[in-house]
């Protein structure tokens, strides 16, 4: 074997091993479902409840933490329902953006009123193709623990959750059906939904900007 050979067969194995090691770690490091959940639980108590925080920062954190652990096309598009498919392009894009203001805005100020409450994942379920995370808020009152559900998919190697459950009420099926009769009491259909948002989302950002 001539030396160039034996230097291009090493290099060879030598890419390979590291293509190996990457994976292995990466294999290693990748986070379950329950996991992911137990980090977002952590992240939003920790990130969201601080007193000291303003409102204004508070939902600037609040639309971070949804877009880092929700996927938002996916939401916006269960939340619209039927209507997606008559929307154009434009509105469903606008939608999202109007869409995680007004949620930002309206669960920040939930957040605000925590104190001291700490959150743990109890198990998960497969349901399908969905998977299930099964979690609680624990209260510092003596009240009872309030008992919360995420439905997460994998978005490529990253977990990302399309549902959540607080108490047994689902955010976006309760949006949904919301939505749904805006629209209907609507002339201009999802427009006239849209206009809706629009005025809301700017009183809303008037009043404590997150932009």
């Amino acid at each position: 074997m001539t030396a160039i050979a034996r230097s291009l067969r090493a290099g060879a194995v030598a890419l390979v091993a590291c293509f190996t090691l990457t994976m292995a770690a990466t294999a290693q490091t990748a986070p379950s479902a329950k996991e992911f959940v137990q980090k977002v639980g952590n992240e939003a108590i920790h990130n969201l409840t601080d007193k000291s925080m303003s409102d204004s920062e508070r939902v600037k954190q609040m639309r971070t933490f949804l877009r880092d652990n929700f996927d938002e096309p996916a939401v916006s598009k269960f939340v619209l329902g039927t209507y997606w498919n008559r929307a154009t392009e434009a509105q469903r894009a606008e939608f999202e953006k109007l869409y995680e203001i007004v949620v930002a805005h309206n669960y920040a100020g939930l957040f605000k009123k925590y104190s001291g409450q700490t959150f743990q994942v109890l198990g998960q379920r497969t349901d399908g193709d969905a998977t299930i995370v099964n979690a609680q808020i624990d209260q510092t009152n003596g009240a009872p623990p309030i008992p919360v559900e995420l439905q997460v998919q994998k978005d490529g190697s990253v977990w990302r959750a399309v549902d959540i459950k607080v108490d047994g009420v689902s955010m976006p099926q309760t949006h949904r059906k919301e939505y749904s009769s805006v629209i209907n009491r609507s002339r201009n259909g999802v427009e006239g939904l849209l206009q809706a948002m629009r005025s809301k989302a700017k009183q809303l950002e008037a009043e404590n900007p997150s932009e």
